[in-house]
């Protein structure tokens, strides 16, 4: 199998199974089509079929062609297909079997009108210039048959929410000629849970795989959204081509739900200490709403001093009153100070004083009042003013950790951010205010520490090179099982550990061996290369040492195996080179990445599991998918990867594991490119290079000229 195919996810018939307890399914079809080509030079179509069986959704039957020809036998050829197609779905859609048993009397009855209609034809059909595939997907499942080759991706969702990339049509087997008598001439079927996304399309999809980040709209947004953004982005490109594609999701189909029966009303008693607590809440509510419902306390206080001087001025006013009201009783005092006016009276009475007393009273009343009213109203609205910016932050802040339990670490990282700068603007002038300020910024705190997820481990020491050593002697780490290897470059030996017992076994290379780099793990053999191209496989029964034949390879960084066939990262070249191997050797190999503008300069490390990923020493990780570099990015971290060295993953594994030298860490990744944890270790010098076990667990990693066995968390 190739490296792009996706045989361990899909069987032919094992997995076809009805499972009774899975939700009802339904499947969305969003279709693209963008039609800006100036020659009629081919057919492309695209052809669904729908129809509901017993009440659920029925099977949907989908064609898409793509003919490099504008022949009329051609469209002849697809009308013939599309009645064949629409006679026989009807004939079987209500009755109950096995999709796959389904699927292939549909094949059958396809493949025995073509070959009908081939031998009444009278122009040749060139099956090389034809593209046909025709799938249906019915309760789940997506059975799958066809002939040459259209642009395809199937994205599985993982159980963490995260999606895998597969080639699913490169796994159905084809001959290397067409038979017009069966031109579908195999069949895939298997499961497409919910979650589960098919694209295909046009050849022509191919190139543009990357610019249109088909992969990242599709698992970001709804597919019908999707669609509609890739077709406004080839509609804006003008490419002078015909396009044609479908996104096909797999969704849960909801159902209405009854309507709750009403229950009554049940009256409770009420008790002294709810009343007590509802006074509380109301209490506690009026002080943070602010000052209209529950005046302050400086508030209060310019209250009180205005009541006063209230008090003190009506005292003054009434202050003649009181005094005439003690009459003089004596005639000859009262005639004497008649005397005194000498005839004229007063122009300053009684009734005057009062009138400017009260005026006077008026005035500091209204003067007091205003200045009350708006120091209240400044008052209200900076108390209010800081309950929304506390309680905007408080927000954030209960966002981000929501963010990050459900592994949106962007948007945690950008709602902490905004809750800190927040809080950093807000006063201080209460010890109330200080003390919530503080509360919530340790609780930030502790958020911006979660989202480094760093965790503190031990490491195990199985081997540590002498001090006489050359620095770099220790490479190559390998963990197969309870057998951990490792080559010492200064005694050309590759060293055995068995992790049960702790014992080593030193195994000594050919003399003429040069410096080996890397090493990787087969079936019954160790594989280990040299800088300058050397290869040599260690039996892991008997431990013996074999050179190999490894055609036109004059410089390597890092190999690794996968579906038999080895990989070869050489950066002195910019290419990742494939070959076939035998018994003992190595033929010459093909290059595996398209492109030819490909930087690989700086990479010092290459995985596979169904995509290959290649590590560069800025720590930039390049995940390439059917040799065309695919949008994939890691997620910003802190601090900052400074460096990479080491890289390691492997099929159905869902992390990858990164050693960082600089910053002495090894930093583990899910396949989507989020942080799962930055591993720590006291042990930890410069980690250079890295091996795992995930089903023990453990990692393998080269520090220095040590050997630490590490547990994985």
């Amino acid at each position: 199998m190739d490296v792009e195919t996706v045989g361990q996810v899909y069987s032919v018939r094992s997995r076809c199974r009805k499972t009774m307890d899975k939700p009802l399914q339904q499947f969305r079809i969003a279709e693209i089509e963008v039609s800006k080509g100036n020659t009629n030079d081919k057919i492309v179509g695209f052809f669904r079929f729908e129809s509901p069986a017993r009440g659920k959704p029925g099977p949907v039957l989908v064609i898409i062609a793509e003919i490099t020809s504008t022949l009329y036998a051609y469209e002849r050829l697809l009308d013939c297909l599309n009645q064949a197609a629409e006679q026989t779905r009807q004939l079987m859609t209500d009755v109950a079997q096995d999709p796959l048993t389904r699927f292939e009397k549909l094949v059958q009855r396809l493949n025995e009108s073509i070959a009908a209609f081939t031998a009444s034809e009278g122009s040749a059909v060139s099956w090389r210039r034809v593209n046909l595939f025709v799938m249906e997907f019915s309760e789940g499942h997506l059975c799958l048959s066809g002939t040459g080759h259209v642009m395809n991706m199937f994205l599985q969702k993982q159980a963490d929410g995260s999606f895998r990339a597969f080639d699913l049509f490169g796994s159905l087997e084809q001959p290397d000629e067409t038979d017009p008598r069966k031109p579908f001439s195999s069949i895939i079927c298997g499961d497409m849970n919910i979650g589960d996304i098919l694209f295909i399309g046009s050849t022509n999809f191919e190139r543009l795989r990357s610019e249109l980040k088909i992969k990242e709209r599709l698992t970001s947004i709804p597919t019908v959204s999707a669609a509609l953004e890739i077709k406004q982005d080839l509609e804006k490109r003008h490419i002078p081509d015909d396009f044609m594609a479908a996104a096909i999701t797999c969704t849960e189909m909801k159902l209405p739900q009854p309507l709750p029966t009403p229950t009554p009303e049940v009256k409770k008693e009420t008790s002294t200490s709810s009343i007590e607590k509802l006074v509380e809440q109301e209490k506690e509510a009026d002080n943070h709403l602010g000052p209209s419902t529950a005046p302050t306390k400086e508030i209060i206080a310019i209250k009180d001093k205005i009541v006063t001087l209230f008090k003190k001025v009506s005292g003054l006013v009434s202050l003649p009153q009181a005094r005439s009201s003690s009459a003089i009783k004596d005639p000859v005092t009262l005639t004497g100070l008649r005397g005194m006016n000498a005839g004229h009276g007063s122009a300053f009475k009684r009734k005057h004083k009062l009138i400017i007393g009260i005026a006077c009273v008026a005035i500091i009343l209204s003067i007091s009042g205003y200045a009350y009213w708006k120091r209240a109203q400044r008052i209200t609205a900076e108390i209010a003013s800081w309950n929304s910016q506390f309680d905007s932050a408080t927000d954030q802040r209960n966002r981000a950790e929501s963010d990050l339990t459900y592994g949106n670490e962007p948007k945690a990282k950008s709602e902490i951010a905004s809750a800190e700068q927040a809080l950093n603007t807000l006063p201080t002038n209460t010890p109330e205010r200080k003390a919530k300020i503080e509360k919530l910024q340790n609780e930030v705190r502790d958020l911006k520490e979660r989202l480094k997820r760093i965790v503190k481990l031990d490491a195990a020491e199985l081997i540590n090179l002498p001090p006489n050593a050359a620095a770099g002697s220790l490479a190559a780490p390998v963990l197969d099982k309870d057998s951990a290897y490792a080559v010492d470059n200064a005694t050309h030996q590759i060293l055995k550990i068995t992790l049960s017992t702790k014992n080593t076994k030193q195994i000594q290379l050919p003399t003429n061996a040069g410096k080996i780099i890397s090493g990787t793990v087969g079936k019954d053999t160790i594989l280990f290369a040299t800088e300058d191209g050397q290869l040599f496989s260690l039996n892991k029964a008997t431990d013996l040492v074999k050179s190999l034949t490894w055609a036109g390879v004059s410089s390597t960084a890092d190999i690794t195996l996968y579906a038999s066939r080895l990989y070869s990262l050489d950066p002195v070249q910019s290419k990742i080179m494939r070959y076939t191997g035998s018994a003992s050797e190595f033929g010459s190999g093909t290059s595996y990445i398209k492109a030819g503008s490909a930087q690989l300069n700086d990479a010092v490390a290459i995985s596979i599991d169904s995509n290959v990923y290649v590590l560069k020493s800025s720590g930039q990780l390049v995940q390439y998918f059917q040799g065309a570099e695919a949008g994939f990015n890691l997620a910003q971290i802190d601090p900052p990867a400074r460096s990479a060295s080491g890289m390691w993953t492997d099929v159905d594994v869902p992390l990858i594991a990164i050693t960082d030298p600089a910053d002495r860490r090894v930093l583990v990744y899910d396949k989507s490119g989020q942080l799962r944890a930055q591993l720590n270790a006291p042990q930890f010098l410069a980690p250079k290079d890295i091996f795992g076990d995930y089903s023990n667990k453990r990692l393998l990693v080269v520090d220095g000229n040590r050997l630490l066995l590490v547990p994985m968390p």
